[in-house]
């Protein structure tokens, strides 16, 4: 019983904390008035609270996987035309550039297809503000005590050895 107990209040505590991260993000979106671009955040934020150790979620990696995915988008939707391929090849080059550079961070994958489909100028400061807010959330979830973050635990005991 003990053990579900701490499963059952590992996940509650997992899910609070990313109510609060999405909330705040939420907020900048309703802010800036461009809820479409936070899209891509909220898995990026699942990850960093579940999977803090994973250097794939380091605040350095996060921001420069971002940035490289929406510059790269930004420049093709320049050059490219309008076309569904062009959504296509903006997001390949994306994931072939993050992988290149080793910052691989697959939630960041999405800002091609938002930026190649979007219309208009691209909202520079609602990202800005969101990749930050993201590298101060892997910041503070690679320093959260391990309990909060701790791999799953077996609800049930493995069954004996015969």
């Amino acid at each position: 019983m003990p053990r579900l107990f701490l499963l059952i209040s590992q996940r509650l505590h997992n899910a609070g904390l990313v109510m609060l991260a999405v909330g705040v993000l939420a907020l900048i979106a309703h802010l800036s008035s461009e809820p479409l671009l936070m899209a891509p955040f909220a898995p990026s934020i699942l990850v960093i609270l579940t999977q803090p150790r994973n250097p794939n979620t380091a605040p350095n990696v996060l921001i420069a996987a971002y940035v490289v995915a929406t510059v790269i988008a930004v420049l093709l939707k320049e050059v490219l035309p309008m076309e569904w391929w062009s959504v296509a090849i903006a997001t390949g080059g994306a994931m072939l550039a993050l992988e290149v550079l080793d910052i691989l961070h697959p939630p960041a994958v999405a800002m091609p297809i938002l930026v190649m489909l979007g219309t208009g100028e691209f909202p520079l400061a609602a990202f800005t503000t969101g990749v930050v807010a993201l590298a101060v959330l892997s910041f503070i979830g690679q320093r959260l005590p391990r309990r909060a973050t701790a791999p799953a635990i077996r609800a049930t005991p493995p069954a004996p050895a015969e």
